[in-house]
């Protein structure tokens, strides 16, 4: 390995067992009474939980490299920018303490921890848990995607018909005649299916193990994607906007699949 590789490595190993940590916390916080609030409307929630896992998170990695910023999704909400991760130099650590806040919530058990870390606003390794099911996905640039250590790959579809495909509705946009509800109808009669599970970056790293053939969202945070999109790319996948350039962080829309049908899926959307 090169000196950046040994880097990564070690981070990604940090972030492995801050990540594994921070589950066993969650797990034990889920046993009490769940005190929740909503931030834009009643499908955009924030529980006390997520305040927790975050706060612990930061702890550990201020600990651990205090030269390195960190962008959290709840600091983010409340007016503490961290900065946008790509004009931000170095290292930095994107986090969502919990990813499917509503599933979580439900007791739905499709949610995770995400941790993606970057390197001047390039995401360089990441990794997705969730502590209920104890599945963990993690990657390192130019190191390949695993799921609790095995590698993973993406699904050999080669047509949007054979394929299954996920989205999901930012907040802001679920009402009735959205958006949202414009782009599935474009896509249903066309795919084998599609599915709205709840939390975008388990839907990324579905489709890096390949059981889902793509996944399409608009409003997506840095938060939600900077984990995810590095492991679907490691798994041989493709990170689109809907415009079809290559996917940066703070992007509006993104479009993912497993390469093979990206093309034809970023033109249906449009």
């Amino acid at each position: 390995m090169n000196q950046i590789d040994e880097t990564v490595h070690t981070l990604l190993h940090s972030a492995i067992t801050h990540v594994k940590n921070a589950g066993e916390l969650l797990i034990d916080l889920m046993r009490k009474p769940i005190d929740m609030k909503e931030k834009i409307n009643q499908s955009d929630l924030v529980t006390e939980v997520d305040v927790i896992i975050e706060e612990y998170l930061c702890g550990l990695i201020r600990e651990d490299y205090p030269d390195h910023w960190i962008l959290s999704e709840e600091d983010n909400a409340q007016g503490n920018k961290g900065g946008l991760s790509q004009s931000s130099e170095g290292y930095g650590w994107i986090i969502d303490p919990i990813d499917g806040t509503t599933n979580f919530i439900h007791r739905i058990p499709y949610f995770a921890i995400s941790v993606g870390i970057v390197k001047d606003g390039f995401p360089v390794c990441g990794v997705v848990y969730n502590p209920l099911t104890k599945d963990l996905y993690s990657a390192q640039i130019n190191g390949g995607a695993f799921l609790n250590g095995e590698r993973i790959q993406v699904g050999s579809e080669k047509e949007i018909s054979e394929s299954l495909l996920a989205t999901g509705f930012p907040a802001y946009d679920w009402k009735s005649n959205s958006d949202g509800m414009k782009h599935m109808e474009t896509i249903v009669g066309k795919a084998r299916s599609i599915r709205i599970i709840g939390a975008a970056s388990l839907d990324l790293c579905m489709v890096a193990a390949g059981k889902l053939t793509g996944f399409f969202h608009d409003g997506l945070h840095p938060w939600d994607v900077a984990a995810g999109i590095i492991i679907l790319k490691e798994a041989g996948g493709t990170v689109t906007n809907r415009e079809g350039n290559a996917f940066r962080l703070g992007d509006h829309t993104l479009v993912a699949s497993n390469t093979r049908i990206q093309e034809a899926l970023v033109s249906l959307l449009n």
